[in-house]
């Protein structure tokens, strides 16, 4: 995936060679700023992308951040179409304030195939599920047990 900076930033990367995320960090030009409890932040990642195409760019928490800041991605959907600069939406769920500070790694993204399948409405059930009943059936929340 070819990339262009449009801020001072460091390079988007791989923690490891077999990681499937892909890091991203704060601009070294950010304000720092503290989120408190419940509040969110749109943050510059610095960074336009060219996502190839049948594929999208899906941002995921970093597994530090999350546990240990308590800071959750938001907004998580780059469309390979998009040509604008990519912003970080994160908001505190935790119970305390947290700092956010240039050049902290703060997200990975990851690359992903995507199917462009059309939606068709259809009028029954039978239609929906070409008559297939599966042995799930409707159930949901806890139907397959918890065990």
């Amino acid at each position: 995936m070819k990339f262009l900076k449009v801020r001072d930033v460091k390079s988007p990367n791989r923690g490891t060679s077999s990681s499937a995320g892909i890091d991203f960090f704060v601009p070294n030009d950010f304000q720092e700023i503290t989120l408190q409890p419940n509040q969110f932040t749109l943050i510059p990642s610095g960074l336009k992308v060219n996502i190839p195409n049948d594929h999208v760019l899906i941002a995921f928490n970093k597994s530090g951040v999350a546990t240990k800041k308590n800071l959750q991605v938001g907004a998580s959907v780059v469309d390979e179409d998009y040509q604008g600069e990519i912003h970080i939406h994160l908001t505190n769920v935790g119970t305390s304030p947290q700092t956010i500070s240039a050049g902290d790694k703060i997200i990975q993204f990851l690359l992903l195939p995507i199917v462009y399948e059309g939606v068709e409405l259809v009028e029954t059930e039978e239609e929906l599920y070409d008559g297939v009943q599966t042995e799930r059936g409707d159930g949901g929340f806890g139907s397959t047990g918890v065990k």
